[in-house]
């Protein structure tokens, strides 16, 4: 029945924001420095997922520098940085050697242009409806 699909659903849910929760409370004195350490920047979103705190942000290469210092001087290390080639995108979970608080940055370039990398010629099919 599927009523009880709907109470086993709840209480698994019920479950996970307990433990989620109890993470929050555990790091929020962490959250708490990150949160300082990033209000100079715009945060267009952040979320408690699990036992991360996921943030959305956008913005030019100085924004995202100014991400990696704070995290930098906070004792955080990312997972993966930047390539050399400028992207649309990054993501990065960032660790602290002895605090149990985790961070994933989910980070959008607003400084996008297109710009001609090439010229390519290809033969393609033109089709015309013809009726009787």
């Amino acid at each position: 029945m599927f009523t009880q699909q709907l109470k086993e659903k709840m209480v698994r849910e019920s479950e996970t924001l307990t433990k989620q929760a109890s993470w929050y409370h555990a790091n929020k004195v962490e959250i708490g420095r990150i949160a300082t350490g990033l209000s100079k920047i715009d945060i267009n979103g952040a979320e408690l997922c699990g036992e991360c705190v996921d943030l959305f942000i956008s913005g030019d290469k100085h924004v995202l520098n100014a991400i990696f210092s704070v995290f930098r001087k906070l004792g955080y290390e990312p997972t993966s940085r930047p390539g050399n080639e400028p992207e649309s995108s990054f993501t990065c979970h960032w660790e602290h050697p002895t605090e149990n608080a985790r961070f994933w940055l989910s980070f959008s370039s607003t400084k996008c242009t297109r710009i001609k990398i090439g010229t390519e010629t290809r033969e393609i099919d033109i089709y015309e409806t013809v009726c009787e």
